[in-house]
């Protein structure tokens, strides 16, 4: 199972999508032990003249965390562990 993020065929979006498989290959590279809360990029390939890259599958994501919990907010304790990933993953990228 992965993620799969789609680019749209055009120079202004691929252009900023190459970018941005750059900087996570790079920050791939030098966090082989993954502690810093980046997202594993799989793959990139090009599908009908689209850029594709794949990803790692994570859980679900925020709005359908939210729905699961009736859209009764977060409790203090999950964004505090939330915010520290978060932070982690900042100090790292700087």
């Amino acid at each position: 199972m992965i993620a799969l993020k789609i680019i749209k065929n055009s120079k202004k979006f691929e252009y900023q999508a190459q970018v941005e498989v750059k900087i996570l290959a790079h920050l791939w590279d030098h966090d082989p032990e993954d502690k810093n809360n980046i997202i594993r990029m799989k793959d990139v390939y090009k599908f009908r003249n689209h850029l594709c890259v794949t990803f790692e599958l994570l859980s679900l994501n925020l709005y359908d965390f939210l729905k699961a919990g009736d859209f009764k907010g977060l409790s203090l304790n999950l964004i505090r562990r939330l915010a520290i990933q978060i932070i982690y993953a900042l100090n790292y990228i700087k």
